[in-house]
């Protein structure tokens, strides 16, 4: 019985001290952070521009988001729901547009852990088919957040997740 609780204290402890260590090392982190990709798709355009912005149909072809509503405010402005895997609505809106290309999304809401916006730019590549480049500018806001997000998943990991499927989607997968 004292050896089971000494290893429960014992778990706890470790427990604590790693969330005090990730907690101490994103205090010092900063909340901002940029990160770039830049991929090739063989595709247009016009292909790459429908995809990234017909928003009703990325649940399609995306699967961390499970569902999109949009929605008209008072001052004109458009905002597009996406629901994730775990039911969280989160709004975003349209900052800047040019067709095929570039094209600003802003998380539209300040009360969460992480916001920021995506700025896509496309240009033709060389040899053919479609350059995208895909810039993050992103707040991490938790202390915790900002160390797992930096040394376990990459600050750009949503990023390449969503690239990965774009180019399937637009390969016809």
């Amino acid at each position: 019985m004292k050896i089971t609780l000494f290893v429960f204290l014992g778990l706890i402890a470790l427990l604590a001290l790693t969330a005090l260590v990730f907690f101490l090392a994103g205090s010092r982190m900063s909340r901002d952070h940029r990160s770039v990709i830049t991929v090739t798709f063989k595709a247009s355009r016009a292909a790459v521009w429908a995809a990234i912005t017909d928003y009703a149909a990325m649940p399609s072809w995306w699967p961390s988001v499970k569902s999109v509503r949009t929605e008209k405010l008072p001052d004109g402005t458009e905002l597009t729901w996406n629901k994730d895997a775990r039911g969280q609505e989160i709004p975003f809106r349209t900052g800047e547009s040019r067709v095929n290309e570039k094209l600003v999304r802003i998380i539209a809401k300040e009360d969460l852990p992480f916001g920021g916006t995506w700025t896509f730019a496309l240009s033709d590549a060389p040899g053919g088919g479609t350059q995208l480049t895909l810039t993050e500018d992103g707040v991490i806001n938790p202390p915790i957040f900002r160390a797992v997000a930096k040394w376990f998943m990459g600050l750009d990991a949503t990023q390449r997740d969503f690239v990965r499927y774009l180019g399937q989607h637009l390969a016809g997968r």
